[in-house]
């Protein structure tokens, strides 16, 4: 009969959950997407069935406060000693290069457009711009062209570069590597650690915007819209929920239901996902009727990512909320055919639903929407239609070398996370078990319960080899466990856990049992058998980033979930082991839900060892060059504790 460690290798390597298109099984992943999609219409309806304004208005304050909480509140303002580095004149309008301080030495760089005194007398309206994703910022032609079309129409329009566009570079590790969304979640997974995210910073920036826009003795400071694409759309949309003096809005290209955006391409990257809003009421519904009855046009097109079906549901939502107040007009939906992207049609009606509401011209919205589709067939961009061209980086640039971070003592919102993580060190005291429980979420082990399921047991000549599928009977989730039990055990059983799957742990599982221990490979979810997605998070590789990006929508940590799977794990092989309490020890990623475990759940390990361990939550935040994943993170936990004082 073959011996134990020889039958290592065979179990480990053969699957104990599949998921395929003929299986009954539940992913991981699809537990939280459910869960999200039942958040998101529970928050529709709750939105909806505000019957009456002062209703609406109680909830709009429940929800603002509890959204600006999650984002991690906004800072004192603090002088933009704003200049103008620049100016282009141009057939029609004008071009100023303004930089400004959103917060000490933290710069912002802007064009602002300035229609043309000669046709339209200032002061004038205006409307403030954020960019989408794009490594050139405000110098994209689509953003240039926003800025001229808006001029055009009379605005005074403020194109501004988010962090890590344009000009607004975060950090510089001399690697030819910058992505948007890479360098969005960079700062996003850091933010989340002190319970802030990147949302925070940007929209910071557009009420500093604001701010600015105001200062200028050329605009109606009483008259000042927002509108922008894609990720500009996601921050039009969330500037327009938070700020009050914006007086109307326009985002493009990010409306939709959250329901239907992680279904078609799963959650955006960090600052398009806010922990726990779909608890909270900050839907995209929400997001919208936070700031009713304030006119918001909603545009979209038919084949954008953002799922158009779910644009035209979000539509009908918002209208019944408008009706209830008695001006179904203020809210609108502009489409027009093609993907994702800001069109000569969308554009031109954005800046009409400026002027309708912000000049009261009640010509300028509704429009002949079959002839501003019109103006999409065969415009093509170019650096005359668009503005300041690719080929006058003396004139596109507004500081002297195109980068914020060589302007003395710039700062950064690295810096800025630093400063916050130096004075939660000054404060905290040794975390308790109570105050990890409570900010990471993970439920006592007493609560909890997993049924074996698929049980199976094979003899060896020198023991017994238990497979099984420990079934959550909380979430139906999936535990896969192998306990591997010599007939003459000695010394403490342990339970190995790492991010790779069970196969890869098969030399460690040798050398435990040929010492005689008993030992249980065990998996917690979302790696390897359990790591089914239905897409890929932006910017990362690893499998388990999208299910906790769903998770951190839901007000969950896959960090706590995965603590709970090792203790309920290791449960189940202390009872095959007559009760003798294993030791705990994990490699890699795994280490940090493991820590999470034993801390939490001393009594039911008997010790604890780990190998390769990512770094602590701290070094993260001193050094933007390592690259971590919201899967390996708590949200706010650097508030209470690092998982590494655990």
């Amino acid at each position: 009969m073959t011996n134990l460690v020889a039958l290592v290798a065979l179990s480990l390597a053969t699957p104990l959950v599949r998921f395929d298109k003929d299986s009954l099984a539940q992913s991981v992943y699809d537990t939280a997407f459910n869960e999200a999609v039942r958040l998101d219409r529970a928050q529709d309806a709750a939105w909806t069935a505000c019957a009456t304004p002062a209703a609406l208005a109680a909830r709009q304050a429940e929800v603002r406060a509890k959204t600006i909480a999650a984002l991690g509140g906004f800072p004192e303002k603090t002088p933009l000693n704003a200049q103008v580095t620049g100016r282009v004149q141009k057939e029609g309008y004008a071009i100023e290069k303004v930089l400004m301080e959103t917060r000490p030495h933290h710069y912002m760089t802007a064009h602002l457009f300035l229609p043309d005194p000669a046709k339209y007398k200032p002061p004038y309206a205006a409307v403030a711009v954020p960019c989408g994703h794009s490594l050139t910022g405000k110098n994209a032609p689509w953003y240039q062209r926003a800025g001229v079309t808006g001029a055009l129409n009379g605005l005074a329009t403020l194109v501004c570069d988010p962090i890590e566009q344009g000009e607004r570079r975060q950090f510089d590790d001399g690697k030819d590597t910058w992505s948007t969304t890479r360098e969005h979640n960079r700062i996003g997974y850091r933010a989340a650690l002190l319970g802030w995210n990147t949302a925070q910073f940007r929209i910071w920036d557009g009420m500093r915007a604001v701010d600015y826009l105001e200062s200028r003795p050329e605009v109606d400071r009483e008259k000042i819209g927002v509108m922008g694409l894609s990720g500009g759309g996601t921050l039009s949309s969330y500037a327009n929920s938070l700020e009050t003096r914006f007086k109307a809005a326009a985002p493009a290209g990010f409306l939709s239901t959250m329901r239907d955006v992680f279904d078609n391409c799963g959650p955006q990257d960090a600052e398009q996902v806010v922990f726990g809003q779909l608890k909270f009421g900050w839907n995209h519904l929400g997001i919208v009727v936070l700031r009713a009855p304030s006119p918001v046009m909603i545009v979209t097109s038919h084949a954008d990512f953002f799922p158009f079906m779910g644009s035209t549901a979000l539509y009908a939502e918002a209208k019944k909320v408008y009706a209830m107040l008695g001006v179904p007009e203020k809210v609108e939906l502009m489409e027009t055919a093609g993907p994702h992207h800001w069109y000569e049609s969308t554009r031109h009606a954005s800046c009409y639903w400026m002027r309708r509401w912000m000049l009261n011209e009640d010509t300028a919205w509704p429009r002949d929407r079959a002839a501003l589709r019109r103006m999409d067939v065969g415009y093509m961009h170019s650096a005359e239609t668009c503005g300041v061209s690719y080929e006058e980086p003396a004139v596109k640039n507004v500081t002297k070398t195109g980068r914020t971070l060589d302007l003395p003592g710039s700062r950064t919102v690295y810096d800025l996370m630093r400063d916050e993580l130096a004075r939660l060190d000054a404060a905290r005291a040794r975390p308790s078990v109570e105050a990890v429980r409570a900010t990471c979420g993970a439920r006592p082990l007493a609560s909890l319960s997993a049924t074996p399921a698929a049980v199976q047991e094979t003899s060896a000549a020198d023991g017994r080899v238990v497979t099984a599928v420990l079934c959550r009977d909380d979430d139906m989730t999936f535990i896969p466990v192998r306990a591997f039990l010599p007939a003459g055990r000695k010394g403490t059983p342990i339970i190995l856990f790492n991010d790779a799957g069970a196969k890869a742990l098969g030399k460690k599982a040798k050398e435990f049992l040929a010492a005689g221990r008993a030992v249980c490979v065990a998996e917690m979810r979302s790696f390897a058998e359990t790591g089914k997605t239905r897409h890929k998070f932006y910017g990362s590789a690893a499998g388990d980033e999208e299910t906790a990006v769903v998770l951190r929508a839901i007000g969950e940590n896959l960090v706590a979930r995965r603590a709970e799977d090792a203790a309920l794990a290791a449960r189940w092989f202390a009872a095959l082991c007559g009760g003798d309490r294993p030791e705990l020890y994990a490699e890699g990623r795994a280490a940090i839900p493991a820590a999470h475990a034993k801390f939490l759940e001393k009594e039911a390990f008997a010790g604890f060892a780990v190998e390769q361990p990512p770094v602590s939550w701290r070094q993260l935040l001193a050094d933007p060059t390592i690259e971590s994943r919201f899967a390996d993170l708590v949200n706010g936990a650097l508030r209470v504790y690092d998982w590494t004082d655990l």
